[in-house]
């Protein structure tokens, strides 16, 4: 491309003599014949080099320079100026003024084209310096700011490091970011759920001039500013900026709460739980974020989303390490593996509405299994109703469960109110579900089916809402093959399935549970007992107990009652199993147990037996089957023991 001449002059022979040179010399010449008329022309062509004139009529060579000096556009231009006169005078002052060189009259072709390449040269060696200088600062800046950044990474993983403790780490992240932005506030919410109903700010790091610590860790109802930030947060790629100057402008709320201006806010993923909202707000002023600040914002948030990850995952893994070494959970004890898978089961479905059948050996722990899912889950505080199918006499079952009206049938002298409207809201619980008869299984099927029930001898339909457990000693689904239990009503009530090992298959358990037992009734009994023997000890885990944990309770009961001395001794604990295996009452008793048939009569004299007389006869014979053993007895019966108790002792003083 051609340099671009202007030659100012207002002589006509000196403007042809200068033009024709220069142009044979490859240069695009423009011509103005003064001062004014050169500013003009400058204004829409810029050249590269101006040969100026200093005597011209009007605005002579120096006013025309210093205007071209003055101008931004043109101030750079090298000027040659063009005298017919050698006095040091003006030579100095056009220096003075800006120009570079100048030339004399008349002219030297050989020496105008010299000097003219020559300040071309100088020009453009100055413009590419200036030009390269540029690009150095640029660079410069360009590597401080990334040292800056890689040190402001550094120093944030140092803070992550620093500390295993999650509050601890995220307060020192927090004053991190204050430090690296110069904002004066720094900040995670949680959670970041534009759905929900309230949001916190747990941790937060805040200049002393704008404090924002009131609102701590404490609870805020959700606005729709605020749920509309967290929508966008999280439909977001990157940050988003809050201010004036921004599409996304701080909502007023925040501005009167926290005195906020200028805001930036990133969504982070831990991958546990929910998203949190990591912000930074500029409270003194309305600021302009760079896109380096930006990026390093960025950046920031995915590490602390990283580390909250890392460290809440440790965290919950130091609960599960917890959760399996679980000594005792409610009302059970045991430390065995199965143990915890069944303590980690009952965690994980304790707010479930599914029904659940919990099968095992008798004495295995089904109605404490019951009350554990009860008191683990949100029916804690709801009614939690119990009913042991095996005890209830059939004919009585209905009325049991579903209640009945006065008049119903013989003996029903008052309206009843039944377990399942006792149990709305809350827990049903059937004990030894297996041993409903058949016709009692189909009246229980539609009541699962709908959650609908009535009352014997009304016609008034009544919902309730309530959850079933279920437990059996029984193997049901053999049961359903042989004919003896309805397989849809099996299939309502195994939604989920809890199996409770046998006290065999988890040895490891047994002396604790004894260990228990023991301190239990030896303060109950106010006895001053200390331990077992080592033998006995060793019998405990030998022996092979066939009743499970009912069988060592009872057993242990005894032995703390009967004990003389500080200590239970081999010979007590083996003369107590031996009388047990070879009691032929208890056998006997057993089965004559088993057959509900011969339990009690409903009838006396051809006449229905009131109620009362019908459960006291119940609980008389269970009581006899226990031994005497009022606790045995009300356990199997689903009563408290208190209960028990009392009514014994109404029966005795009736006498």
């Amino acid at each position: 491309m051609k340099n671009k001449i202007l030659i100012v002059d207002d002589e006509p022979n000196n403007l042809d003599v200068l033009r024709n040179c220069l142009h044979d010399a490859g240069f695009k010449v423009m011509i103005a014949t003064d001062g004014e008329k050169a500013l003009k022309r400058v204004a829409n062509i810029t050249p590269d080099l101006i040969l100026l004139d200093i005597m011209m009529p009007g605005m002579d060579g120096f006013e025309t320079c210093r205007c071209l000096k003055q101008n931004e556009i043109t101030k750079d231009i090298p000027i040659i100026f063009i005298t017919a006169k050698l006095e040091t005078f003006n030579k100095v002052e056009g220096l003075k003024m800006g120009a570079v060189d100048y030339i004399t009259k008349p002219f030297q072709s050989e020496e105008v084209i010299a000097r003219v390449n020559k300040h071309l040269t100088i020009h453009n060696l100055r413009k590419q310096l200036e030009a390269q200088n540029a690009q150095l600062e640029i660079q410069n800046t360009q590597l401080q700011n990334y040292v800056y950044h890689l040190e402001s990474l550094a120093t944030l993983g140092k803070a992550i490091n620093e500390t295993k403790n999650i509050t601890n780490m995220m307060n020192k992240v927090m004053r991190v970011t204050l430090t690296v932005f110069k904002c004066d506030r720094a900040w995670l919410l949680y959670p970041c759920d534009p759905n929900a109903a309230n949001w916190r700010v747990p941790i937060e790091a805040t200049k002393r001039k704008y404090p924002g610590a009131s609102k701590l860790n404490k609870n805020i109802p959700m606005e729709p500013a605020i749920s509309k930030i967290m929508k966008n947060a999280l439909s977001a790629t990157g940050p988003i900026v809050f201010g004036p100057d921004y599409e996304y402008k701080v909502p007023q709320s925040t501005t009167e709460q926290f005195s906020v201006n200028s805001q930036l806010c990133l969504a982070i993923y831990p991958k546990i739980g929910k998203p949190w909202l990591f912000g930074i707000h500029q409270c003194s002023h309305t600021r302009i974020w760079t896109d380096d600040e930006i990026k390093l914002f960025k950046e920031f948030g995915q590490q602390i989303g990283v580390s909250l990850g890392l460290s809440i995952s440790v965290e919950e893994l130091h609960k599960s390490e917890k959760r399996l070494s679980r000594k005792s959970y409610h009302n059970f004890v045991g430390a065995s593996r199965s143990m915890q898978v069944i303590y980690q089961t009952i965690d994980d479905i304790a707010n479930s509405n599914a029904s659940i059948l919990i099968s095992g050996e008798t004495g295995t722990g089904k109605e404490i299994c019951a009350e554990a899912i009860y008191k683990q889950g949100s029916y804690a505080n709801k009614p939690f109703m119990i009913c042991n199918c095996a005890v209830v006499p059939k004919d009585l079952l209905e009325s049991y469960l579903f209640g009945h009206v006065k008049g119903a049938f013989t003996g029903a002298i008052r309206e009843q109110t039944g377990l399942v409207e006792k149990a709305n809201n809350g827990i049903l619980f059937l004990d030894e579900i297996g041993e409903l008869s058949i016709s009692m299984q189909s009246s229980l099927l539609r009541f699962v089916q709908t959650k609908t029930f009535h009352k014997i001898g009304s016609l008034t339909i009544k919902k309730v809402n309530i959850r079933l457990i279920c437990a059996t000693h029984h193997n049901l689904l053999a049961e359903v093959k042989a004919g003896r239990f309805r397989e849809d009503l099996f299939f309502r009530i195994n939604t989920i399935e809890i199996k409770l090992p046998p006290l065999r298959e988890r040895v490891e358990d047994i002396f604790l549970l004894a260990e228990h037992f023991f301190h239990k009734f030896s303060k109950e009994e106010q006895k001053g007992l200390q331990d077992f023997t080592p033998e006995a000890k060793k019998l405990l885990l030998k022996y092979n107990w066939p009743g499970n944990i009912r069988q060592l309770q009872g057993i242990i009961h005894n032995l703390v009652i009967l004990s003389k001395g500080k200590t239970i001794d081999i010979k007590m604990l083996r003369k107590k199993l031996n009388t047990q295996e070879n009691s032929p009452k208890k056998k006997f008793l057993k089965n004559e147990f088993l057959d509900k048939s011969k339990i009690v009569d409903l009838t006396l004299n051809n006449n229905i037996r009131s109620f009362e007389d019908i459960e006291k006869e119940v609980i008389m014979k269970v009581i006899e089957y226990c031994d005497g053993n009022v606790y045995e007895a009300a356990k199997l019966l689903g009563i408290g023991k208190t209960t028990l108790y009392r009514k014994q002792q109404q029966w005795e003083s009736s006498k």
